[in-house]
């Protein structure tokens, strides 16, 4: 065997130089949330810190809202989404939310998400009720998703 170098050697000793992963930034969290970005990004935050008694207050305030109306809501949200170009930053906004964590909470979090991308709309296409409905849960428990919400007190019937 010979000691001659393979002439694909040196084309290929270049390339093997320069590092081929770039980072990519990620976008601006306006992009990637709508106009609710700073809200949404705290409430991902707080899904990340919820205590197993969180947790459990928040699955039952879900399990118990539970019905028709919130099927309803969430509707009504994606119908606004839809009519002001939003779907992705909405979608991008509740399966942030649903993932941050692996706890029983992440549905309410993310029906609070949903609501929260859409937030700015209440009045337009979008009305007060089906998003009340929709951060209830949280809302009930861990305190209001956006600085400009009254506080929700827990009720028996919905």
């Amino acid at each position: 065997m010979s000691g001659a170098l393979d002439p694909r050697s040196a084309y290929h000793a270049a390339a093997r130089t320069t590092p081929r992963l770039r980072a990519v930034p990620d976008p601006h969290p306006e992009a990637t949330f709508g106009p609710q970005h700073a809200e949404i990004t705290a409430l991902i935050s707080a899904v990340a810190g919820v205590t197993p008694e969180q947790d459990e207050a928040i699955e039952t305030r879900w399990f118990d809202l539970r019905g028709p109306g919130r099927f309803v809501a969430r509707g009504r949200a994606s119908e606004a989404a839809s009519a002001h170009g939003r779907l992705e930053a909405q979608f991008n906004a509740r399966q942030r939310a649903w993932s941050a964590s692996a706890l029983k909470c992440r549905d309410a979090a993310g029906d609070a998400a949903h609501a929260l991308a859409v937030r700015d709309l209440i009045g337009g296409s979008f009305d007060r009720s089906a998003y009340d409905e929709l951060v209830a849960p949280w809302a009930t428990v861990m305190g209001p998703v956006h600085p400009e919400d009254a506080p929700v007190v827990a009720t028996t019937e919905q």
